[in-house]
């Protein structure tokens, strides 16, 4: 039962998060982190910042699990005076924190990280979290980085091409990359093809929006997908509002 205390949606006060945080019970500690996130509360951002940097919370295998879950509530915060410490969690020995990171930077959306994630990307000392510094990259329009993502395009793994493929079609509008994201959506892996769906609406590809509408995947996933596209199709601006409209709309009306 005590495991279990970590992951319930209990009520904080903001205080009794903060306590928490930083307090001895790493469970506690955890819990706390993924709390200030939810919550969104910018007072989170400097004790989180601190548990950025924690070393009493280390698995056997030397993993950071406080780190992982401050940086993803520093993301969802989403102050601008956590981006210089989630640039230095970029250097962390923990995959998982850099990954974390890159997300949390690309929610920030601040071009202060570019050069960070882009330089990580290119290092061929370990592995990366590929298809997170892929879509930070994209989601930060960093057109700059297209040369060192396109040879991702043919990278073993079928989620680090769709990452490719979706953030080089917003760089170029190149049909061909649409393809990648339509075979995709109609891999036999239906994990697979629910990643697909939401990287085609990130693409901001009007014209799949019949392909996310009759996809292989639950209908509430498909509602989103078509909901995320139009935001993305009005945000980027290539495809007047009339036409997205036109596209979007009809097919978001027969899931209704």
């Amino acid at each position: 039962m005590a495991s279990n205390t970590a992951v319930l949606p209990q009520q904080l006060t903001w205080e009794q998060a903060i306590a928490r945080l930083q307090g001895d019970d790493l469970q506690d500690r955890y819990y706390a982190a993924w709390y200030l996130g939810t919550v969104r509360d910018p007072r989170g951002v400097e004790p989180l910042l601190l548990a950025l940097q924690d070393e009493r919370d280390r698995t056997a295998l030397g993993g950071y699990p406080l780190r992982r879950n401050a940086a993803k509530a520093l993301g969802q915060i989403g102050d601008a005076r956590a981006v210089p410490g989630l640039i230095e969690a970029l250097t962390c020995t923990d995959f998982h924190v850099r990954e974390e990171a890159a997300y949390a930077l690309a929610q920030l959306g601040d071009k202060r990280a570019v050069d960070p994630l882009l330089a990580l990307l290119q290092s061929r000392e370990q592995e990366q979290p590929w298809e997170a510094l892929i879509e930070a990259l994209g989601q930060l329009q960093a057109t700059e980085a297209e040369a060192a993502i396109r040879p991702f395009l043919n990278h073993p793994s079928e989620r680090v091409r769709s990452a490719a493929a979706w953030v080089l079609y917003r760089f170029t509008q190149a049909e061909e990359l649409t393809q990648i994201l339509v075979a995709l959506l109609a891999h036999s892996n239906s994990s697979l093809r629910q990643a697909a769906l939401f990287d085609l609406a990130e693409s901001g590809w009007v014209a799949g929006a019949p392909l996310l509408a009759t996809a292989d995947v639950a209908l509430n996933l498909r509602i989103n997908a078509l909901k995320r596209l139009f935001d993305v199709a009005l945000q980027l601006g290539w495809v007047p509002l009339a036409q997205v409209t036109a596209v979007i709309l009809p097919q978001l009306e027969k899931l209704f």
